[in-house]
């Protein structure tokens, strides 16, 4: 988890007046790694930041980071210091190994909020060869998640900027417990 999460733009109608700069680009949708995605850096401020760390053992970008683990991997430690970041997602995408659709596929399913509210899904950002990009952190599922056993770190809209600018509260927020999210198949 999470490896694709879904963006529309009318559920974020505050963000799209910050980023009408780069409105051209923006992808709406399903989000896969590599793609420029919008995030949210501090109040008024957001940017379209490639999606994934490079990864220099493969081929394949870095586009998650166990929160367990972030503060102290080397390759993530500055990133979570200084520079979280939020990224808005209606919601995001799991495939359940246990129910295979009619052509014997993994069953696709969208987990969103309560009554379909948007996420603010909790990541760093780092800028590799001037490219800024981000990764989205993950924990431990809760039972609404129960066909993985990740899922991101969301945030509540109302403390994104404590996310963003405080590392006591963002150190603090890694202990809580995820809220439940609806899921729904695709």
């Amino acid at each position: 988890m999470c490896g694709r999460y879904h963006f529309e733009p009318g559920d974020f109608q505050d963000l799209l007046s910050v980023i009408k700069d780069v409105e051209e680009r923006l992808k709406v949708g399903e989000i896969f790694p590599t793609n420029e995605a919008p995030v949210i850096l501090g109040k008024g401020q957001a940017d379209l930041y490639h999606w994934g760390f490079p990864n220099f053992r493969n081929k394949r970008p870095i586009i998650n980071a166990r929160s367990e683990s972030v503060a102290e991997k080397p390759m993530f430690q500055k990133s979570f210091k200084t520079q979280r970041c939020i990224i808005p997602a209606s919601g995001f995408y799991e495939w359940d190994s246990k129910d295979l659709d009619e052509k014997g596929r993994k069953r696709k399913y969208l987990f969103q909020g309560a009554e379909a509210k948007p996420l603010y899904l909790a990541g760093i950002w780092r800028i590799f060869d001037r490219v800024p990009s981000f990764v989205i952190l993950t924990t431990e599922a809760n039972p609404s998640i129960e066909i993985h056993h990740r899922m991101p770190v969301i945030i509540p809209k109302t403390t994104m900027y404590d996310w963003i600018a405080d590392e006591a509260y963002a150190r603090e927020y890694l202990q809580r417990e995820m809220p439940d999210l609806k899921k729904t198949p695709v």
